[in-house]
């Protein structure tokens, strides 16, 4: 892929290019277009149509804006038409649209939670899951944490999260994304669980002892995505599709490849956003869950609460 071959770019950000580039490219080829010089305002308006056919509206301003810098590298390489880039309008949001409003719920988290305890007990993916619900962490902390990471400290069990790009684990906002987070003991335990009985004892690339592995080394994002979002999905907790769908057929419900495609399903980043909703309903004070969280507080405010106006006058009067 043309952008992971940048220095300059962090590996998060080559991701956010990835998929709308190649999605861009896909529709092309579905479309008979067998050179570059072919791509002009019409295509890239029917592919921006068909991806709000497809996902939210923030989602299509996102992809079109990373699609849009492809295009103008095409075009100062002399690929396509002069001007192209120009054409190519990212679409206005509003306020509202700019906020995602995907996330996982408390009642949700409990019951994907209370099946993993009971069919998975501190399986990969059950620890993952209690750790990223309980620490409000991105995907990408957890599966940088390393063995030593994982520590008992005075009785205190705590997760020392720590930026290593040199060694293939950067955090998102590097050095500053470094901190100790202290975990509850039920936490504490399924990680246990988890290394005694379920990890693979393997080393990464980097000759490190990560704490989430595979058989073949370090626990990858797409993996988790692939596995994590699984557990969203109704019929895999054992509930009826309110989609209609026949469990037998759907592709989305025999395939954990496919589960995505099930529209109940959500992808990592809600889980951190319905954690840190918990988090603020259960009265942390922002500025301490700015800090366990590693996002700043206007961030936090304007992203990650998702509390509806009336939850959020109880928690102020709780507080008064």
């Amino acid at each position: 892929m043309l952008f992971r071959s940048q220095n300059t770019i962090k590996e998060s950000s080559a991701r956010a290019y990835e998929y709308p580039t190649k999605d861009f490219i896909e529709f092309l080829e579905e479309n008979g277009v067998e050179a570059t010089g072919e791509i002009d305002g019409y295509l890239v308006e029917q592919w921006k149509q068909k991806r709000y056919s497809e996902v939210k509206p923030v989602t299509v301003h996102n992809n079109v804006k990373h699609v849009r810098v492809f295009i103008k590298w095409m075009q100062n390489s002399e690929l396509v038409e002069y001007g192209l880039y120009d054409k190519v309008a990212v679409p206005q949001l509003s306020k509202k649209q700019a906020v995602s409003n995907e996330v996982l719920d408390a009642d949700q988290a409990e019951e994907i939670s209370d099946f993993l305890e009971t069919y998975e007990y501190a399986t990969r993916w059950h620890a993952l899951f209690e750790l990223m619900w309980h620490v409000g962490c991105r995907i990408s902390g957890a599966i940088a944490l390393d063995m030593d990471d994982f520590k008992v400290n005075l009785g205190d069990k705590l997760l020392h999260f720590r930026d290593r790009p040199d060694l293939g684990t950067p955090l998102k906002n590097g050095a500053k994304s470094e901190r100790n987070v202290t975990i509850s003991d039920s936490v504490s335990t399924v990680l246990n669980d988890y290394i005694a009985v379920h990890r693979d004892d393997v080393k990464d690339d980097y000759d490190r002892d990560p704490l989430f592995t595979t058989s073949s080394g370090r626990l990858k994002r797409q993996m988790a995505y692939r596995n994590i979002s699984a557990y969203s999905r109704p019929c895999a907790l054992g509930k009826t599709c309110p989609h209609d769908k026949d469990e037998k057929t759907c592709p989305a419900a025999r395939q954990k490849k496919q589960s995505y495609e099930c529209p109940s399903s959500i992808s990592l980043h809600p889980i951190r956003r319905g954690a840190i909703t918990y988090h603020i309903n259960s009265g942390w004070p922002l500025d301490p869950l700015s800090e366990r969280v590693d996002v700043s507080r206007d961030v936090l405010m304007k992203h990650y609460d998702a509390r509806s106006e009336e939850k959020a006058r109880e928690n102020r009067r709780e507080y008064m």
